[in-house]
């Protein structure tokens, strides 16, 4: 009991700490699991007039949640900060996501139409209806916090910690909408895609064919942290092999992962064509590998969308750009 009267204070001082209602102890209520309900009922379904957010953050540790594995791409387990607030000029916009092995962030400002957005976000899926959710539980995972405040001084602000128990309804709260719209919203704003395990490695491969030239530009991330630029070069008139090797910024990659949509990717990553239409001609393929073990190979043989074979020249071009010692064509 002592351990439970505890607890109890320190929800109630979290509470006010953030300036939560605060009758957000009041009600405790043991439910399945050994959760702890402190959350707030209200008598009606929860109505935000306002339109204009002044702040956002939402706080969430993302499970294992998907088994295909462009899903588990698209939306990977981690913890992941997602913060926008009206600034003098538009919105500061902050994005982090972060696994054992690495974190990730990026900072950057938006226009004001991204805060409206968000709000037709919020109100398209009623998110306003898990405010005042309040649940604890000792298990690990499934920690969430979310805070909104909007200019007339209306708030949404639900929490949960430890366990799958204590995430809100799924009708109201899905951490997939967030992701998206922050993805979304990097993408829109120059930033790559923050969200996701890192690009440690990519290669473009050219060969094959009845003449068997071979050619192949792989960037990978080093133990250090740098990048290293490889170049091999089978010529195709039996001339002599060239190899060239440069070392470069690790920055390098991300300015790279910053031209693609990994979702994409691997959806594209779909079946070979035959073997005979493989050998007519020379074929060229890029590959893609991620800290968390994930790869995706695309090739010309494979059966891909017009986007992707755009994903390979991009892809190509940028490898060349930083072969700078090749030679003049």
């Amino acid at each position: 009991m002592k351990a439970l009267a505890i607890g109890v204070l320190a929800a109630a001082l979290f509470g006010a700490a953030v300036g939560t209602p605060s009758c957000f102890a009041a009600e405790e209520e043991p439910v399945d699991g050994g959760t702890t309900d402190n959350s707030v009922r209200h008598a009606s379904p929860v109505v935000i007039s306002s339109r204009d957010i002044s702040s956002f953050q939402l706080r969430f540790e993302f499970g294992d949640a998907h088994w295909d594995d462009g899903l588990r791409v698209k939306y990977p387990p981690g913890n992941y900060d997602f913060r926008l607030e009206k600034g003098l000029e538009g919105a500061q916009c902050h994005i982090e996501y972060g696994t054992e092995e690495d974190t990730r962030a990026a900072d950057f400002t938006t226009d004001e139409s991204a805060l409206s957005r968000l709000d037709e976000l919020l109100k398209a899926h009623d998110v306003a209806q898990i405010d005042g959710h309040a649940k604890y539980n000792s298990a690990l995972g499934g920690n969430m916090r979310l805070d909104v405040l909007y200019e007339s001084g209306e708030k949404i602000f639900a929490i949960g910690e430890g366990g799958a128990s204590v995430v809100p309804d799924s009708r109201y709260y899905q951490p997939e909408w967030f992701i998206d719209f922050f993805r979304a919203l990097g993408h829109e704003y120059g930033q790559g895609d923050p969200l996701g395990p890192r690009l440690k490695r990519c290669s473009y491969k050219k060969g094959g064919g009845m003449e068997g030239r071979f050619y192949e530009l792989e960037l990978s991330l080093q133990k250090d942290g740098t990048a290293r630029l490889t170049v091999d070069f089978l010529p195709r008139n039996g001339a002599e092999s060239q190899w060239r090797e440069y070392d470069l910024p690790g920055e390098t990659l991300d300015e790279l992962e910053a031209m693609l949509n990994r979702g994409d990717l691997a959806d594209w990553s779909n079946a070979p064509m035959s073997e005979i239409q493989a050998l007519d001609a020379d074929t060229a393929s890029v590959s893609f590998d991620y800290a968390n073990g994930h790869g995706v190979t695309l090739a010309d043989t494979h059966d891909i969308p017009r986007e992707g074979f755009a994903v390979m020249k991009k892809v190509k071009e940028f490898l060349e750009a930083l072969d700078t010692d090749a030679p003049k064509k």
